[in-house]
């Protein structure tokens, strides 16, 4: 348990009177405590870099802690006065304390900020530094500073390094361990060339965040009522309207709640599941929406991108009536008076293409991101918190994003169809920990996944799509 002198109390939700409980409770420096009286600087006035990037590194590399401007101390290295300082000198401070870590200390520790103003206008920053998971963190000077008492000292030893390699191995392995799929599935489904969405989202750093009452019976209720609902979409207009995926079905596995849509007559084939850990971190398997030239979904019959696709990829092509009689069809005799018959070409399009319905996608992604960020909401869960992902598509080879759009249209004539060429796509390559990083505050978050997937599936000229066109177009769509 990382080490808090406020009695667990947030960093967002402290004030003045936390501060003075540090002088009245005599929480002195040490492994986790360091006090300055003002921000460190150079005598130029600008702020110093190198002492900066030194004291929040070595909490990094140790076991976290909290660091104090504003708050001078005695010789004994007990808090006495909160005089603050004053940062009206410099613009837009707290961004240029970020700016200063995140340049000078590679890789970039977990760290928060709180700012507290004070009645003589001067402020005190505090900065809690989280025991940081993948060390070691290096100073833009090549050192490797830890804490040790009340200072921050260089590691000097091979011992120290390799255990702070360890951990960091530890860290990513366990990364690894989770992004993980393994639901089984019959014969017939796995001979079926189905694709499937793999989605893996985890709170930063991985394995920080519990769920305080993950086995009592109100969370479980809770989270089957979240998940049990539709998801309402405004479509920019007088009417919302609820969207789901039908889930019906939540029991406890160990360490998670599996949640599920059960229907008559697919109860045990590998379909939709949800998989919600106790430490915050979800898992979604889900079949991606497909279709064939042979088996157009009503919504797309009058598509005007199907259209093209078919005419260039499948073109309409004359045929002799008389070879119709010859194969046993029921026509008219040949004779002088009788049209030529026309039918779509038969070619690799028709046969092996397959589309996967990108509009499908992103409303999945959608419904999803909304449970788990109300699961998080009924949970305490701080949104500052970022939320790392990664994504696997699989059984995706001779397949396609497609959109009913005109812009899409005109990437598809200009640049050709993207399909794809890989039968599994991993969104960032699943290897040392890798993964992107979502902010849950901003509420298109969902739209931000899903443009990140579809570029990995294939997407042509990715960066241009109007993809905020594409969306309202397609909720517009489905509310008709």
């Amino acid at each position: 348990m990382a080490y808090n002198p406020f009695n667990k109390k947030d960093i967002s939700k402290l004030t003045y009177d936390d501060l003075k409980s540090l002088i009245e409770n005599e929480i002195g420096e040490g492994w986790y405590i360091e006090y300055k009286r003002d921000v460190p600087k150079l005598k130029t006035g600008k702020l110093d870099n190198i002492k900066i990037s030194k004291s929040i590194s070595s909490f990094a590399n140790t076991n976290g802690g909290w660091v104090f401007w504003g708050i001078d101390s005695d010789n004994k290295n007990k808090p006495t006065v909160i005089n603050g300082f004053d940062a009206s000198e410099y613009r837009n401070f707290e961004d240029q304390i970020s700016q200063i870590i995140n340049s000078n200390i590679n890789p970039t520790p977990y760290y928060h900020f709180k700012k507290i103003q004070l009645e003589n206008d001067n402020i005190v920053l505090i900065i809690k530094v989280d025991e940081s998971p993948i060390p070691p963190y290096i100073t833009s000077q090549g050192v490797i500073f830890q804490r040790e008492n009340n200072e921050s000292k260089p590691l000097s030893d091979r011992y120290s390094l390799e255990k702070l390699n360890e951990k960091a191995k530890n860290y990513l392995d366990e990364i690894e361990n989770f992004s993980t799929m393994n639901l089984t599935q019959s014969k017939g489904q796995s001979e079926s060339n189905q694709t499937y969405l793999e989605l893996y989202l985890f709170p930063m750093p991985f394995n920080s965040f519990k769920f305080k009452n993950f086995y009592s019976s109100d969370f479980f209720k809770k989270v089957a009522d979240r998940f049990y609902k539709g998801v309402e979409v405004d479509f920019q207009s007088k009417n919302s309207i609820a969207i789901s995926l039908g889930f019906n079905s939540i029991y406890h596995s160990d360490g998670s709640l599996i949640i599920r849509p059960l229907k008559e007559g697919n109860l045990i084939y590998k379909s939709t599941t949800v998989e919600l850990f106790k430490n915050g971190n979800l898992k979604l398997l889900i079949p991606v929406s497909e279709f064939t030239t042979g088996n157009i979904p009503k919504k797309y019959e009058n598509s005007n991108t199907i259209k093209y696709l078919l005419d260039t990829y499948s073109p309409l092509e004359t045929v002799d009536p008389l070879s119709y009689s010859l194969l046993g069809m029921s026509v008219p005799p040949p004779n002088p008076n009788l049209s030529p018959l026309k039918e779509r070409k038969r070619t690799d399009f028709t046969t092996f293409v397959n589309f996967i319905d990108g509009m499908d996608l992103i409303t999945v992604i959608l419904i999803i991101i909304n449970h788990y960020k109300s699961v998080l909401n009924d949970n305490d869960f701080d949104f500052e918190t970022k939320i790392g992902f990664r994504a696997r598509i699989t059984d995706c080879w001779r397949k396609f994003v497609f959109f009913d759009n005109d812009d899409y249209l005109k990437k598809l004539k200009l640049y050709n169809i993207p399909l794809s060429p890989k039968d599994e796509i991993e969104i960032p390559k699943f290897k040392k920990g890798n993964a992107y990083i979502i902010d849950l505050k901003n509420n298109l978050e969902f739209f931000q996944i899903a443009k990140i997937i579809l570029r990995g599936i294939g997407l042509p000229d990715a960066h241009a799509i109007k993809f905020q066109e594409i969306i309202m177009n397609g909720f517009n769509n489905f509310q008709e």
